[in-house]
């Protein structure tokens, strides 16, 4: 394991969950002992400073960046590709260096449908990795890839929290708290669920307010939904935060009832601040949110559980102790840097 390069769409000009994924993954790899490029197609600059990985970014010229990596393809013995979409440039490469040892991420909605026969031959030629136990069960079953083994490594998150917020909200509301990208295409987040269910909960939370982080060409839609339903009183759209550590630290529960998650790190970076969640029952966050044990798991689009499992939230402050408590210990166990850098070795180590 001398020489190995992480092919990427993007990691630092987008904002998302593979993106972060990416950078994660590339700090686990400039602690390795040997040497790491990091090529990407549409990045134009690193954010980072990684003393052991050269970063070729191509600014969205995908022939140049196709040519670097046909140059450099007897120069590199490991290939990790972080998007299926990274797959006919591999199989060039597998052609033109039939020793290049090729690992495949594959994280979400982009693997949760069938791929062409090509694709799937090639699959059985490489290694592949999954970030959750539902995209690995959703990528089986929709390619009926049967006998290959898939290697399980999960995101992690900086668990250390070196600083303390000061509370961005009214301490005497009860603060519910969503995070997310709010695009069209990402229209399966359930924010549309959330802001539908707020009317069923003023009787019961008459002090309640929900703030949504995230900015994307959704956001107006969405606005209006909120006007519709004169709910401007109760829900905050605050686009994108620089500092989102404080939200999270102050909120008293966290929901994203989405049911398109390849895995869900919102819901562990809530679990470090012991805050109990609500997700979807469908989907990589199931890996997170322990259904009456780190939170609860409601149907999707369901308004009714989200009401009821809320209102229980807000009436049992034990209960949300305890969840949040049993949060933190999950994440401990499971997505910590060192979890990761352990596991990622032991994947790349194997034959």
């Amino acid at each position: 394991m001398n020489n190995i390069c992480y092919f990427n769409l993007s990691t630092y000009s987008t904002l998302g969950g593979i993106e972060n994924y990416n950078k994660g993954f590339l700090k686990v790899l400039n602690t390795l002992n040997c040497k790491i490029t990091s090529v990407s197609v549409y990045d134009d600059i690193n954010k980072e400073e990684f003393n052991n990985i050269e970063f070729r970014n191509f600014s969205k010229d995908k022939i140049k960046a196709s040519l670097y990596m046909v140059k450099s393809v007897f120069h590199i013995e490991i290939l990790i590709l972080a998007h299926i979409n990274l797959l006919p440039i591999a199989m060039i490469l597998k052609l033109l260096n039939p020793k290049i040892k090729i690992y495949l991420t594959i994280y979400g909605v982009e693997v949760w449908k069938e791929l062409s026969f090509a694709y799937k031959i090639f699959l059985t030629k490489i290694h592949i990795i999954s970030i959750s136990n539902y995209t690995t069960q959703e990528f089986i079953h929709y390619n009926n890839i049967r006998n290959q083994k898939i290697n399980y490594l999960s995101p992690y998150i900086e668990d250390e929290i070196t600083e303390k917020y000061k509370n961005v909200y009214n301490s005497s509301q009860f603060n519910i708290l969503s995070v997310t990208r709010l695009d069209t295409i990402d229209n399966y987040k359930g924010i549309d669920s959330m802001i539908k269910t707020i009317p069923l909960l003023l009787n019961s939370i008459p002090n309640l307010k929900y703030t949504i982080i995230g900015k994307g060409d959704d956001t107006e839609r969405l606005q209006d939904l909120v006007k519709e339903l004169n709910l401007e009183k109760y829900i905050d759209f605050k686009g994108f935060v620089q500092n989102i550590e404080s939200y999270y630290e102050y909120c008293d529960i966290f929901s994203l009832p989405s049911k398109g998650e390849g895995f869900g790190i919102v819901y562990i970076e809530a679990m470090k601040y012991k805050k109990p969640c609500i997700a979807c029952d469908e989907g990589g966050q199931t890996d997170v949110v322990l259904d009456n044990i780190t939170g609860f798991l409601c149907k999707y689009n369901n308004v009714n559980c989200l009401e009821k499992r809320i209102v229980e939230l807000y009436e049992n402050k034990r209960l949300r102790i305890l969840f949040g408590e049993n949060g933190y210990n999950h994440l401990m166990k499971n997505f910590t840097f060192d979890k990761f850098k352990i596991r990622l070795q032991e994947i790349l180590n194997a034959k």
